[in-house]
C-alpha cells in the first residue's frame, strides 16, 4: 500500500471521509475540489437533516477526531452545523495537511499509455497510472494517481423543467431567473419571496422543504402566493411511508401535503402537470405555460404569471470527466451499471431500509476507478450518506487487496 497514490475528486462529505480512510491506511492522497470544502452542503446550510449525526459520520473519522468537539450522536444538524462542527474540522485534520487542492477543477481523466479503446477488459490497464488534467487560477497541470475515486456528486448539474427531461421552451435563456436549489426562504432570501408569486416544480423532499418554508412565509405575509406543480397524478404530492423511522421526514411530508390539499392555505397544487414554456412579459413577470391533464383525459394549457420559479427537479451526474475511461453506465440512471441494477431491485419507498450492495456493484471495466457517493446513484435520489460510508470501506478493502 505505501507508495500508492489515490486521487479523490470532490471535498464533500464522502470525499473527505474517503481521504481520511486513505491516510489512515497509509496511502498518499490528493483531494481535488473545484470550489471550497463542502460547498454543496453550504448551499443548503439552512436545511436540517432528517438523520442523526452518528449515521452521517464514519467511525474511523470520529475516532481520529477530538470526540469532545463533535456533535452528539443523536443531533439532527443543519447543513451549516454539519459543516462547521464536523466537515470543516475534518478537512483541517493533521492527517490531511497538504492533501487538499481547493478551487481546482478536474477537466478530464485518462490513462497513461492507454486510449479508451485499448486493452479492453484487461488488468494491464491497472498497471498504468491515471492522468488527470486539472485547472486552477495558476493554470493547467497533470496529476497522476494509481486509483481515482470520483466523489464529486451531482450538485450543479440540474435537470430541466420540460417534459421528458428536455428544457422547456425559453428555459435555457431564462435560467438565471430560475432557482434550481434550495433558497433560504425564511432567512437571507426572504425578500425575494415575501408578498410575491412563486411556482415550485418537483415532487420530492426538496420541493416539500421549499413548500413548507413558503407556507410559513404566507402566515407572515398573506400577499404571498404559491403554486406547486407535480407531474404525477396522485391523492397527495408526497407519498406517506408506513412506520417511517425518521420523525423529521414524517413532519415534513405531513406539512407539505396539508398545504397542498387544503384550500385555505394559499398554496395551489397543480397535479399531473408539465411545464411547456417560459417567457417574460412587459412587466418583467415570468409567464409559465403549463399543460394539465383534464378529468376527461384531454390536455389543457394554463399560463401562470409569477415572480419566481423554483425548480426542485433533481440533478444528474457530470460524466464528461471520465468519458475517456472504460465505464459501464446504466442507460436509465447514468450510474455504474452493476449498482444501478441492484438499486432497481430495491423498490422500498423508504431509503432508510437500503443496504449497500457491496463492492461488486461499484466496479467498472476500468480497474482502479470508482464512482462513490451521490454520483454513484446517478439520477436516483435515494442516496444516503450512510450508504456512501459503506461504499468507502468496501472500496478500500478492495484497493488494499489490489495494491498488494
Amino acid at each position: 500500500m505505501p507508495g500508492k497514490r489515490i486521487a479523490i475528486i470532490g471535498a464533500g462529505p464522502i470525499g473527505l471521509e474517503a481521504a481520511m480512510l486513505a491516510r489512515l491506511r497509509n496511502f498518499d492522497v490528493v483531494v481535488i475540489e473545484q470550489g471550497g470544502v463542502a460547498s454543496n452542503v453550504r448551499s443548503w446550510g439552512h436545511v436540517r437533516l432528517f438523520s442523526p449525526f452518528e449515521v452521517n459520520a464514519s467511525a474511523w473519522s470520529r475516532a481520529a477526531c477530538d470526540r469532545s468537539a463533535l456533535p452528539p450522536d443523536d443531533a439532527l444538524l443543519t447543513g451549516d452545523e454539519f459543516f462547521e462542527q464536523y466537515l470543516l474540522p475534518l478537512s483541517q485534520h493533521p492527517l490531511l495537511k497538504g492533501s487538499l487542492k481547493e478551487q481546482t477543477r478536474v477537466v478530464k481523466i485518462g490513462k497513461r499509455r492507454f486510449w479508451k479503446g485499448d486493452a479492453i477488459g484487461k488488468h494491464s490497464r491497472l498497471e498504468s497510472p491515471f492522468q488527470l488534467l486539472i485547472e486552477s487560477a495558476a493554470g493547467e497541470e497533470y496529476e497522476e494517481a494509481d486509483f481515482v475515486l470520483d466523489c464529486s456528486g451531482t450538485s450543479g448539474n440540474h435537470n430541466w423543467l420540460g417534459e421528458g427531461g428536455v428544457p422547456a421552451l425559453g428555459e435555457r435563456h431564462l435560467a438565471r431567473r430560475i432557482e434550481y436549489g434550495l433558497p433560504d426562504i425564511s432567512g437571507k432570501d426572504r425578500p425575494r419571496f415575501s408578498g410575491k408569486r412563486t411556482l415550485v416544480v418537483g415532487s420530492g423532499y426538496s420541493a416539500a422543504t421549499t413548500i413548507v418554508a413558503l407556507g410559513n412565509l404566507i402566515e407572515q405575509d398573506s400577499a404571498t402566493r404559491v403554486f406547486w406543480l407535480t407531474r404525477q397524478a396522485s391523492d397527495t404530492p408526497l407519498p406517506t411511508i408506513k412506520d417511517d423511522s425518521l420523525q423529521g421526514r414524517v413532519d415534513l411530508t405531513s406539512a407539505a401535503n396539508e398545504l397542498a390539499c387544503k384550500s385555505e392555505t394559499r398554496v395551489t397544487w397543480l397535479a399531473d402537470a408539465k411545464v411547456r414554456q417560459l417567457s417574460v412579459d412587459e412587466s418583467d413577470d415570468l409567464l409559465v405555460t403549463i399543460e394539465l391533464q383534464t378529468e376527461q383525459g384531454d390536455l389543457a394549457c394554463q399560463v401562470l404569471a409569477v415572480d419566481n420559479v423554483i425548480a426542485n427537479v433533481g440533478f444528474h451526474p457530470d460524466r464528461s470527466l471520465y468519458e475517456e475511461l472504460q465505464i459501464h453506465e446504466c442507460y436509465a440512471s447514468q450510474g455504474p451499471m452493476k449498482l444501478a441494477a441492484a438499486l432497481m431491485g430495491e423498490m422500498s419507498a423508504d431509503c432508510m431500509t437500503q443496504s449497500s450492495p457491496g463492492v461488486d456493484g461499484l466496479k467498472n471495466p476500468e480497474p482502479g476507478f470508482f464512482i462513490l457517493g451521490a454520483k454513484s446513484y446517478g439520477r436516483d435520489s435515494r442516496f444516503l450518506l450512510r450508504i456512501g460510508l459503506e461504499q468507502i470501506q468496501s472500496v478500500f478493502d478492495l484497493i488494499a487487496a489490489e495494491a498488494e
